[in-house]
């Protein structure tokens, strides 16, 4: 990866499909999967190195799959970097209120309709490190431009000149790309460009965030609990998370009362951060902190996330209280369904307003999605004794009930279904997402089915449809088509039944794994497709 931009001979500033500005995961995911679709990507990241604290930790099993068809989840397994964890909920005094786990949840529940658990805490910098390994390698190698600024965005119309400048020798450089998207988090440059509204959730609450180090083994295996648990008080509300490598985040609301009063110096936050895991009971002599920082949570997000051939995702798209777990997750989702799209428009699959729909699904969903953390939030540190006393009361029915605590589980990881955009809409299945089951291949291998499929469109059928609009599907697009006992099959019989029980004999799923239409006839819906995209 480079360090310096160079200009290509006889071309005024080096030239790319997709300019991606910012290089957290979400960006060196949007990086990796532009790769695979064998676009030139170039990455422009301000800072020189990975940061060294973990900020995200965990993936739903939403995320987890998106990182399996993007060709890395296995090697964050193998390489020790993600573990699948359980949530438990607590009060000020310890005690537990309720809990998810397979116990008292059930595995199938659990393991979720995407064949992951709902909950799979990771390693931020490992992560980004594995990312950025992976679009770098290849003859398809994205270009990473790491300590550079970018200090302007033009959108010409038909392309976007980006100025940059080296952080480390003040050089000044210039590039073109056919789109830029910004990932540039909370005070994102690429969506300062863009000068539109801001829509405020008025959620707005200042936590101390703590990370620290373990490095004792037996200590950090035998004394950290496993996973994570929120504490739920008006006071003290807070996230405590057992990551890997011997860390541990504590996220906690910075009231007077139990962080102290203003925090000034370095001194003041170590202070802070050895009261907070003191609070906790813990010895904070066991424990290395690396950063101790008050931040602001705040709700809210741009009102477009598309102007021009500017667009953002990520941090930069949207901004959430860390309640439901979504904010990087919500930007997993963003690089899915943006990149496929940003696919079809380079290759002239379809017009660029394809890239529409970009906006059009994923920031109702997010907003949606963010509007339910807030108001979990909110639940959380409720200081009314007769809200707190429902609350206690519902979670102690959950203690006693499976039933109870799988209908609490269900509410806590639901997400709202695309309602408009790439869609088909003929059947209620549309805009949701297409479970994972494991299927056997031919040769009698067992595997997960998005490993049949690729990052493609795919024909899931029960028949064998034919007719031209198969074949365009097959030939323009590089769909998959995907018949049952014939291409896979289906030892457990879970496709079946999901078939007979929504009376259908096709599914036609996206590349991002959302349904696009659904039915009975597989060349039908490829005719819908199709006519969609040519729009």
């Amino acid at each position: 990866m480079e360090n310096e931009m160079t200009t290509e001979p006889g071309d005024r500033a080096s030239q790319f499909d997709v300019a991606i500005v910012g290089c957290g995961p979400v960006g060196a995911l949007l990086a990796n999967l532009l790769k695979q679709y064998g676009h030139k990507v170039a990455v422009l990241e301000r800072e020189p190195d990975i940061f060294y604290a973990p900020r995200g930790m965990g993936f739903d099993d939403e995320s987890t799959r998106i990182m399996q068809s993007a060709g890395i989840l296995d090697r964050l397994k193998a390489e020790g970097h993600i573990y699948q964890a359980d949530l438990e909920l607590i009060d000020r005094s310890g005690k537990r209120l309720g809990g998810f786990d397979r116990r008292s949840v059930g595995e199938d529940l659990l393991s979720g309709l995407h064949g992951h658990r709902h909950m799979t805490l990771f390693h931020q910098p490992s992560l980004e490190a594995t990312l950025r390994e992976e679009f770098a390698t290849g003859e398809n190698a994205a270009t990473a431009y790491f300590n550079h600024e970018v200090t302007g965005i033009t959108d010409q119309g038909d392309r976007v000149e980006l100025n940059c400048k080296d952080r480390a020798t003040d050089e000044e450089h210039s590039l073109i790309a056919k789109y830029v998207v910004g990932c540039d988090g909370a005070r994102s440059t690429v969506r300062k460009t863009m000068n539109v509204p801001r829509i405020d959730l008025k959620y707005t609450k200042k936590y101390l965030v703590v990370d620290a180090i373990v490095d004792d083994p037996v200590y950090f295996r035998t004394m950290i609990p496993q996973g994570g648990y929120i504490l739920l008080d008006g006071k003290e509300a807070g996230v405590l998370v057992k990551g890997l490598h011997g860390h541990v985040r504590f996220d906690f609301l910075q009231h007077s009362e139990t962080i102290g009063q203003e925090l000034k110096t370095d001194e003041d936050y170590q202070k802070a951060a050895r009261d907070l895991i003191r609070s906790r009971g813990f010895d904070p002599e066991n424990f290395r902190v690396i950063r101790s920082v008050s931040y602001t949570f705040h709700a809210g997000m741009p009102s477009k996330w598309r102007v021009g051939r500017l667009m953002v995702a990520g941090d930069a798209a949207h901004l959430t209280p860390p309640w439901s777990g979504q904010g990087l997750n919500m930007g997993v989702r963003d690089a899915a369904n943006l990149s496929f799209k940003l696919n079809l428009a380079l290759r002239g699959k379809s017009s660029d307003r394809i890239l529409d729909t970009y906006d059009e699904e994923r920031r109702p969903q997010s907003l949606e999605t963010i509007q339910a953390a807030v108001d979990m939030g909110i639940r959380m540190q409720n200081t009314s004794p007769l809200q707190i006393g429902l609350r206690n009361l519902a979670y102690a029915l959950s203690r006693k009930s499976k039933f109870v605590n799988r209908l609490l589980f269900k509410n806590w990881i639901r997400k709202p279904s695309y309602k408009s955009g790439l869609l088909g809409l003929q059947h209620r299945l549309s805009g949701g997402p297409m479970f994972q089951p494991w299927v056997e291949t031919a040769e009698g291998k067992r595997v997960r089915m998005d490993d049949l499929i690729g990052l493609n469109f795919a024909l899931i059928s029960t028949d064998s449809p034919t007719g031209p609009e198969v074949r365009q599907f097959v030939s323009e697009l590089g769909g998959v088509v995907l018949k049952l006992d014939c291409d896979f099959f289906d030892p457990s019989e879970t496709v079946c039944k999901w078939y007979d029980e929504h009376r259908i004999n096709a599914v036609l799923l996206r590349p991002d794994r959302v349904i696009y239409d659904a039915g009975r006839d597989g060349q039908a819906l490829c005719r819908s497709l199709l006519a969609e995209l040519r729009k």
